[in-house]
């Protein structure tokens, strides 16, 4: 009722003010592409607002939002502030309403004492962590007080697919590691284990405030105050039944815990290692004989057979080195954890002392880092990204539990048939690829040794990476630039990452600027060229003669009538190329609109050709005789799954369907391979693909 209600007093109101009181602490989002434009980041954070302000009115209400702002913001949580900004209907359930503020946040209210006195810690203590430096140093306060803030975005997303981000999402392991510290090293202080248990019990109170209380720190906090409780009455603490309540209680507080992937990680791992752990570890003990090596194999082990299921439904990625990597792992995570503690605490007074213990801890940091470095580049599983991957692991759960020899046995050739398998993507003799990187352009055409013509590298770096992995492209003679809209150019450093590229055409329209000027600096020394119409370049490649034509753009710039949209200058400076490699003649223009591609035509005889990469992600705005003219046998349209830009057209689709053209478009096939003989392989998100990656 109050989530319709704001958004019917927010319609047509583009300025409201509020006043709110801060939730979280504001963090820099990650840089993005929106369309062909780049979004610089920006800070977000959650906030529960209390008053509503539109012409003069003000509306008393209570409801979470989630506020972006393009400024640094300097609040903590806890503190109430007025800030004026435009409303958005948002899909984040947990709140009403997504607010893009303008101007600056005036603060009305400080915080409480303890949010006062946690935010000060953890700003010394990231401030000493950043001065000892490296990878390591930033992934201290991560794994001390679940601080990311440090940590680079790939080192990140290393640490996510080796299957050791846990660490840095404060978490039960954190709590119990404290409170095992602080309960021996009080037994010197006071000599009654209720005093003890009092003292241990203020200190993660006082922790809580410190990582702040997100559903791991909130279900790991309850969980370990029914235990302290019952230690301190004498009775015997049963985890089980504590966790229980610890689920229970939150989701009775917070019905969207229930629908958090933290959350849901975060209970499984704590439950494999609550039921699982000692019959893994009695297990290893009594096959083995060695009681401290069970211990290490068994934490580890049963919180990743209850989290596979949920980690298959969110992402579809199983990776084969979580384990080892875990294993490994966890015997510096304690004194990184107590020493970093102590670290952390001691910054704002000691910052000198402070300073010296994260230097003592940093190679222990380090080891972590070198595992996540070195397994990252290992192959994961892709599993569909569905319930039936979280029910494949099930099955296989429940069968090692029944017949294990057998389910090892099942799982082993399984591992063997996804490995030999022929047909995967892309294929053994592809020659042209389109990648699949959303909205924007990635096109790869294969000139054999692992070497390939690369045309645009998408919007996002990752995604081109892991194509050009996938189709292994270590060499590129030839980068070719298109435009500088950000979904064909934003991609580049993961196109350049490990790769020797040769030479890189650029077109000879300067904007928009900032995305020219990024690229420009990545490219560096690499040798670059302005490409213009005429020119022809032919080689031979391991795939037979290339040759490659320039059809477009000419050497001066020239201007037509703009159509709407993003930008017509800078779509019809696209660079159109001709290409034949072998028999195989392959035909790309960027985003080139019609006026551009009729004086193309005037200047240009085309003619008929195998493969069209369509122009302007399949856009209504297309020159039907350019089609008719280029007669393709397959035509690729690179667009982005649910874009708002309407891109294919139904027109374009239709107009090339009644050319007797295969079409075939990323949003539906994914990433799209076309061999000598035009056999077209697809990589899609279909319930039986699975696939190493």
């Amino acid at each position: 009722m109050t989530h319709n209600y704001l958004a019917d007093v927010l319609v047509g109101n583009p300025n409201v003010e509020i006043v709110g009181t801060l939730k979280t602490d504001p963090t820099w989002s990650k840089p993005k592409v929106i369309g062909s434009k780049f979004r610089s980041k920006s800070m977000t954070m959650l906030a529960s607002i209390t008053s509503v302000s539109i012409d003069g009115k003000i509306k008393l209400i209570r409801l979470p939002v989630r506020i972006t702002s393009s400024k640094f913001v300097k609040l903590i949580p806890g503190e109430k502030f007025r800030i004026t900004g435009v409303a958005f209907p948002t899909p984040e359930r947990r709140v009403a309403a997504l607010i893009a503020t303008r101007g600056d946040f005036i603060k009305l209210a400080e915080a409480n004492f303890l949010q006062r006195l946690s935010a000060k810690i953890r700003d010394a203590f990231r401030k000493t962590a950043q001065s000892v430096g490296g990878a390591s140093g930033a992934l201290i306060p991560g794994l001390v007080i679940g601080d990311t803030s440090l940590e680079s975005q790939g080192f990140v997303t290393d640490m996510r697919r080796v299957g050791l981000s846990h660490l840095t999402a404060v978490s039960g392991a954190n709590f119990a590691i404290i409170a095992a510290f602080l309960l021996w090293l009080s037994q010197w202080i006071f000599k009654k284990v209720r005093s003890r248990l009092i003292l241990t019990s203020a200190v993660l109170i006082g922790f809580i405030f410190l990582v702040r209380p997100s559903p791991s720190v909130l279900r790991a906090s309850v969980m370990s105050a029914v235990i302290l409780i019952a230690k301190s009455r004498g009775v015997k603490a049963d985890s089980v039944p504590s966790l229980g309540l610890a689920i229970s209680s939150l989701i009775l507080m917070d019905p969207f815990q229930a629908i958090d992937p933290g959350f849901a990680l975060s209970v499984a791992a704590t439950a494999g290692i609550l039921v699982l752990a000692p019959k893994i570890q009695s297990y290893i003990s009594d096959r083995f004989g060695h009681e401290k090596f069970a211990e290490v194999m068994a934490i580890p082990l049963s919180a990743t057979i209850m989290c596979t299921p949920v980690i298959l439904a969110i992402s579809g990625l199983f990776s084969l080195v979580s384990i080892p990597a875990n294993i490994l792992a966890e015997p510096v995570v304690a004194p990184i954890t107590i020493v970093g503690f102590i670290a952390a605490i001691i910054s704002p007074l000691v910052p000198g002392l402070s300073h010296l213990l994260l230097v003592i801890i940093k190679p222990l940091a380090q080891i972590i880092v070198w595992i996540s470095n070195f397994a990252s580049d290992l192959p994961v599983l892709l599993l569909p990204k569905s319930y039936l991957g979280a029910a494949i692991a099930v099955g296989v759960i429940a069968l090692i539990k029944l017949r294990k020899w057998l389910a090892l046995g099942i799982s082993g050739c399984a591992v063997l048939i996804i490995i030999l398998l022929p047909g995967q993507w892309p294929g053994k003799y592809w020659q042209v690829a389109n990648c699949n990187v959303g909205q924007g352009d990635g096109l790869v055409i294969n000139l054999g040794d692992s070497s390939a013509i690369v045309i645009d590298v998408g919007p996002d770096s990752k995604l081109i990476d892991g194509c050009l992995k996938d189709l292994g492209i270590t060499k590129i003679p030839l980068l070719v630039l298109s435009h500088f809209h950000a979904d064909h150019v934003h991609g580049l450093d993961g196109a350049l990452a490990g790769r020797r590229v040769s030479n890189i055409w650029v077109t000879n329209y300067g904007e928009p600027k900032s995305e020219r000027d990024t690229a420009l600096l990545l490219i560096g020394n690499i040798p670059s060229h302005v490409a213009s119409v005429g020119e022809r370049f032919d080689f031979q490649s391991a795939k037979g003669a290339v040759s490659i034509s320039v059809l477009w753009p000419g050497k001066t710039i020239e201007e037509f009538a703009a159509i709407p949209g993003d930008g017509s200058s800078i779509n019809n400076s696209s660079i159109a190329l001709l290409i034949t490699v072998g028999s195989l003649r392959i035909f790309s223009a960027g985003d080139l609109e019609p006026p551009a591609q009729e004086a193309m035509m005037a200047g240009s005889k085309i003619g008929a050709v195998d493969i069209y990469k369509v122009s302007h992600h399949g856009s209504s705005y297309q020159y039907p005789p350019l089609m008719s003219e280029l007669q393709p046998r397959v035509a690729l349209i690179s667009v982005g799954l649910g874009n708002s830009y309407g891109h294919p057209a139904a027109t374009t689709v239709a107009a090339l369907a009644a050319l007797g053209t295969i079409v075939m478009r990323t949003d539906q096939d994914g990433a799209i391979s076309v061999d000598g003989a035009l056999k077209i392989r697809t990589k899609r998100d279909d319930w039986w693909n699975i696939s190493w990656g």
